[in-house]
């Protein structure tokens, strides 16, 4: 009897609870104005909310959006109208907006504020406040309609409604990301105002190069506005919004609405570890005519910004940062102005470039202007405690500590040249491994060349990635990186986070792990992709490149009435040589920084696979057949079948009067997004998402 009274009790309980409670209301909110870089606009929110990423939407159909219904950078109004000082990168000061800055230096003080928008779940009006502002009543589930300005640090909000009142704190995320490195982290090859060409204007014949660099085929600037100087969020360094750096902060604000991302990007075009990240970088390649040098390291950069106390102090790296290496093994790897082994010795004032450059202001060398910009080596302090630590550090560093624009220019450039002017203007600085060269007879005059190139600087790319001809290889060159970057930024290594270098070449996928070194036999290079060797095509995807070579050699005028004929190309066996020199140093540069701890994403090894430089449309200069518009041009439209680097002729339409074509093999903005969805997938990995 007892145990059936308990049963009807236990089952009038059960009863007593509905079978699906419904939770009470509560505030939504979120952030609007969330990727600091856009904050300095006037439209802020308007452009977070035309380039931000949909819910779940992937990088392939945010790229796919973007080449359908925007097609430009968010700054290229700015940069069109002559208004670049209202970016957040200030390129007369050469710094970050204080805008920017007040969110890392000032992020605890009240009047550093972010905007966001609330609404309530529920049916009916509602009536909200936030310290003294009242707005209401309105809709309860209208996210456009209430808007307020909190402090980053969070407030409180009220929300009445009939029957009762909500009160929440909302507290914001701040999630502070820089980044650092090389040509690749900061987009070659993407200005954010790239070359427009005039339409149905008559071109040269097929074969013609000269008139890819000639004024009258652009676009003339716009009614009443000058011509714009400017096609980048950073001239000096070809700093673009398209950068996978870039675009992966865009993507970690666009998916945590609740979070404020400030993004301050360092990284510069022709960067080395010790000539741009951890020393001044001297001329650097997307310099200005005037400039000689970028004012501060990419570090100091970083600590004179996230530090919150006046910087002015340069002090010398630590016994402990050194590691027991010999600094003096380090150096640059050459450049106008610098030996091919100007050591840089990290100590304020002594570095050969610190007085190199204090010899150009004495004498006058260098512009007014530069006054109080001159470099200086050693490393700005900052006390630990004063210094915003990152949450994310995104570095990209490495190819050109080895030479990598000279490695791609030796396949190249033509090698059957036996004019030795030509070769002194146009060959590579740095050669190769002996044993990933072309052959030493059939290119008789490049392999003297390199000979005697070994011999003048004491080593070759080999030795650069390994060590030996008494310089420090890769390996303790990154160690020490991590040392310094880990000390001065208060950083972990996990929070480091590094791309492997992807391959452009293989269009299949390797057999080995990501991680690991590639198995490449030099018989199976005749099935990589490539030119035919000796021949001319008119439709070369390199071409392109004699608009850079053609002043060099206008005064040899037999060379230049032949130079129509000459073939800048990239044969099968040029493809499996670099193939193989470039995967000695990704696998260096894997080894380091997974020893290390530090994030580092192996799969973009392998993201270009499948969309080599030789596929998608307007592979040919306008000039050749088929022929075609060139105003048609669309640097950053979105095809399913297409490639992930630039070739010498996009770079050469890309960025006109570009005398390098610096933007060539450099990836395009389907190559960055396809590294920046490896990069944010592996930080997820790390890091869950929100809930």
């Amino acid at each position: 009897m007892f145990q059936r009274v308990l049963f009807h009790i236990f089952l009038a309980c059960q009863f007593a609870i509905p079978l699906t409670a419904e939770a009470d209301p509560t505030i939504e909110w979120e952030i609007t104005n969330r990727f600091s870089p856009f904050v300095t606009q006037d439209n802020a929110k308007d452009l977070f909310k035309t380039y931000r990423f949909q819910e779940g939407q992937s990088f392939e159909e945010w790229h796919k959006n973007f080449s359908e219904n925007i097609g430009v950078s968010p700054y290229y109004a700015a940069l069109s109208s002559g208004a670049s000082q209202n970016m957040h990168w200030d390129q007369e000061e050469r710094a970050h907006s204080e805008d920017i800055l007040k969110y890392v230096k000032h992020e605890d003080d009240p009047e550093t504020t972010v905007e966001v928008s609330v609404w309530f779940d529920m049916d009916g009006e509602c009536s909200w406040s936030i310290g003294e502002k009242n707005v209401g009543p309105v809709p309860c589930r209208d996210e456009e309609e209430v808007e307020f300005v909190i402090p980053l640090t969070g407030s409180d909000v009220t929300v009445a409604y009939e029957g009762g009142s909500v009160t929440k704190f909302l507290e914001p995320q701040h999630i502070v990301i820089v980044a650092m490195g090389d040509s690749y982290a900061a987009g070659e090859g993407n200005p954010d105002y790239p070359g427009e060409w005039k339409s149905n204007t008559p071109l040269p014949d097929e074969g013609e190069f000269a008139w890819l660099a000639k004024k009258g085929y652009l676009e003339s600037p716009r009614e009443g506005v000058n011509a714009p100087t400017k096609h980048w969020i950073d001239d000096t360094c070809h700093r673009s919004f398209f950068s996978h750096q870039s675009l992966t902060a865009l993507k970690m604000a666009s998916d945590k609405p609740r979070a404020f991302v400030s993004f301050l990007h360092y990284a510069c075009t022709g960067a080395e570890i010790f000539d741009g990240l951890l020393v001044p970088q001297y001329q650097p390649k997307g310099k200005a005519p005037e400039d000689q040098y970028v004012s501060y390291s990419q570090l100091n950069f970083a600590i004179n910004e996230l530090c919150r106390d006046e910087v002015i102090k340069y002090v010398p790296v630590s016994s402990s940062e050194i590691g027991g290496l010999n600094l003096r093994d380090f150096h640059r790897r050459g450049g106008e102005g610098n030996s091919p082994k100007t050591a840089s010795l990290l100590t304020p004032n002594m570095d050969a470039f610190s007085k190199e450059t204090a010899k150009l202001r004495s004498t006058g060398a260098l512009p007014d202007d530069h006054a109080g910009l001159f470099p200086q080596s050693g490393i700005l302090h900052c006390p630990p405690e004063q210094i915003r630590k990152p949450d994310y550090l995104f570095v990209n560093i490495g190819g050109n500590d080895i030479g990598f624009a000279d490695i791609v220019k030796y396949f190249l450039v033509p090698s059957e040249w036996k004019t030795k002017k030509i070769g002194e203007e146009l060959f590579p600085e740095v050669c190769p491994r002996i044993g990933n060269r072309v052959d030493a007879e059939k290119f008789s005059f490049l392999d003297n060349y390199c000979e005697q190139l070994d011999v003048q600087l004491q080593y070759h790319a080999g030795d650069l990635i390994s060590g030996g001809g008494n310089n420090l290889g890769m390996e303790d060159r990154l160690n020490f990186l991590f040392n310094v970057l880990e000390t001065r930024l208060s950083v972990n290594s996990s929070d480091i986070v590094m791309p492997q270098y992807p391959d452009p070449i293989r269009d299949k996928p390797a057999q080995e792990p990501v991680c690991d070194a590639l198995e490449i036999d030099p018989s199976e290079f005749i099935h990589l992709h490539g030119d035919a060797a000796g021949v001319y095509h008119t439709d070369s995807q390199w071409d392109g490149l004699k608009a850079a070579a053609g002043p060099i050699v206008a005064s040899i005028p037999f060379l230049g009435r032949n130079m129509q004929t000459w073939q800048f190309n990239f044969t099968s066996e040029d493809a499996g040589l670099a193939l193989r020199q470039f995967d000695e140093f990704r696998t260096v540069l894997s080894k380091a920084a997974r020893n290390r701890g530090v994030t580092f994403v192996c799969g973009t090894r392998d993201a270009f696979v499948g969309y080599g430089w030789w596929k998608g449309s307007r592979t040919n200069l306008p000039n050749s057949a088929p022929k075609w518009d060139p105003s048609t041009w669309k640097p950053y439209a979105y095809e399913t079948e297409t490639r992930a680097i630039r070739t010498g002729n996009d770079s050469v339409l890309t960025q006109p009067g570009d005398k390098r074509i610096a933007g060539a093999i450099h990836p395009n903005l389907t190559g960055h997004r396809m590294i920046a969805e490896m990069v944010y997938e592996t930080i997820l990995e790390r890091v869950p998402p929100e809930k």
